[in-house]
């Protein structure tokens, strides 16, 4: 779970700062596919029966998405200025 969070974390980190040097469109795909492994790790917490490393779990989790939608509304809102910017 931790290596899991980690690398959710680092992979959020590479795209905030790759990201305007990238495709805008590539940018929002891999953050799909982190929400898609955010999920995931979300599924395996709810398995685990220890109360306190379950909310430790989710409060990083928490962090992780934060981070995603807040650089995803970034991108979005940067695609869109581009799109008006050429109309």
């Amino acid at each position: 779970m931790r290596i899991s969070i980690e690398r959710l974390a680092r992979t959020l980190a590479l795209i905030e700062t790759s990201w305007q040097r990238a495709d805008r469109h590539h940018a929002l795909r891999e953050l799909e596919n982190v929400l898609a492994r955010q999920h995931e790790v979300e599924m395996d917490a709810e398995n685990i029966e220890d109360v306190f490393l379950r909310g430790y779990i989710y409060e990083q989790l928490d962090i992780v998405a934060a981070t995603r939608r807040s650089l995803a509304e970034e991108v979005r809102w940067d695609i869109e200025s581009n799109k008006k910017t050429w109309e």
